[in-house]
C-alpha cells in the first residue's frame, strides 16, 4: 500500500499564474505538455480565470471552504463544498469567492484516452471502504486510518491513498474523495 502524505506535496504556480496547486499524481505526460491525467490540489484565494485545458475533462471539487462561484463559458455555478462538478478543461471558466479563499480537488483527464471519476464518500468505523487498482483515496475532513497487510497506518487530512493490485482497507470518520482513473475503451 502506497500512501502520499500531504505534507510532501510541493506547491507550484497554475499554467496562468493565477494561484497555487500541489499535484497529487499524474500519469504520463503527452507531447502537448498535459499529462494523460492528474489529480491536484488548488488553493484558490482570489477572484480570477482558471488556466486551460484544452483536450482534457475536469473535474472540479471545492474541499476547503464554504462556496465558490464557477462561470464556465458564460453559466455560472454555485459551487458548495464536497459537490464536484465535471466540465471541458479547454473552457473559459471564471471564479469568484463570496464567502473567502477555498481549497479544491482537481481531476482531470484526457478525453478519449483516459477517463475519471470522483465521489465524496463518508468513511465508517464499522465498514472499510476498499480502494481498488486505478484508485485513489483522500481523506477530506475527520479521522481514518489505511491497512493493506493487517498494520494500520493513520491518514492526515489531504493524504492520499493510491490503489494498487492489493486493495487497501480505508475506516473511520469523516469524509473522502474516492477517485478512479481509467483507460478509456477503445
Amino acid at each position: 500500500m502506497d500512501i502520499i502524505p500531504a505534507a510532501s506535496l510541493k506547491e507550484q504556480r497554475w499554467r496562468n499564474g493565477g494561484g497555487v496547486t500541489r499535484e497529487v499524481a499524474a500519469g504520463a505526460v503527452g507531447a502537448d505538455g498535459l499529462p494523460a491525467w492528474r489529480l491536484s490540489l488548488a488553493d484558490v484565494v482570489s477572484d480570477g480565470s482558471f488556466s486551460e485545458f484544452p483536450g482534457m475533462d475536469r473535474i472540479f471539487t471545492v474541499v476547503d471552504g464554504d462556496v465558490a462561484f464557477l462561470t464556465v463559458d458564460g453559466t455560472q455555478h454555485q459551487m458548495e463544498r464536497f459537490r464536484p462538478f465535471r466540465f471541458d478543461g479547454g473552457s473559459s471558466a471564471e471564479c469568484s469567492l463570496p464567502t473567502g479563499p477555498c481549497r479544491a480537488l482537481n481531476v482531470m483527464a484526457r478525453r478519449g484516452t483516459w477517463g475519471a471519476g470522483l465521489l465524496i464518500v463518508e468513511l465508517s468505523k464499522k465498514q472499510p471502504l476498499t480502494v481498488a487498482d486505478g484508485q485513489f483515496l483522500m481523506l477530506l475532513q475527520g479521522q481514518a486510518q489505511a491497512s493493506a497487510d493487517g498494520s494500520l497506518h493513520p491518514l492526515d487530512t489531504y493524504d492520499t491513498v493510491v490503489g494498487s493490485a492489493v486493495p487497501a482497507q480505508v475506516s473511520g470518520r469523516g469524509f473522502a474523495a474516492l477517485i478512479s482513473v481509467y483507460q478509456a475503451a477503445d
